[in-house]
């Protein structure tokens, strides 16, 4: 079966200014602290090359690259996980919005199989969540 490239972005707009958002959100390795279905994040350096080996609630472990980032964005790729995606690269960024904070969680992958899409919105819709709960919308 083949599929075609696939994209999905999420957004939530937070009370709290990015001076505030960011430190949590934009740590690659804090994942952990802020997102319900992450457990653990290890660091993992290869030369200038940053990793990190996520473990999944429920179990499972997703190994992603950090591939670029900026004052108020980063884009990752996934090397390895059990969902099922293929060639996933995704950015999360933070704008000003108002006296709040836009958060933007988007990216491009290649399904596995038909769910692909609803398990990639589910992860991001989750994790926008409970970044809500934590800084108010």
């Amino acid at each position: 079966m083949s599929y075609m490239t696939k994209s999905v972005t999420r957004k939530v707009t937070l009370a709290a200014p990015v001076s505030k958002v960011w430190p949590l959100l934009g740590n690659f390795h804090a994942v952990a602290e802020w997102h319900p279905a992450v457990e653990s994040s290890k660091r993992e350096s290869v030369g200038p090359e940053e990793f990190r080996l996520l473990g999944i609630a429920g179990g499972g472990e997703i190994f992603e690259h950090l591939v670029s980032k900026t004052t108020h964005s980063y884009t990752y790729s996934i090397i390895r996980s059990p969902l099922p995606i293929a060639h996933y690269e995704a950015k999360i960024e933070a704008s000003t919005s108002g006296t709040g904070t836009e958060v933007t969680w988007s990216s491009s992958f290649t399904p596995t199989a038909d769910n692909a899409e609803e398990v990639v919105a589910g992860i991001y819709e989750a994790g926008l969540g409970a970044l809500a709960e934590r800084f108010g919308t």
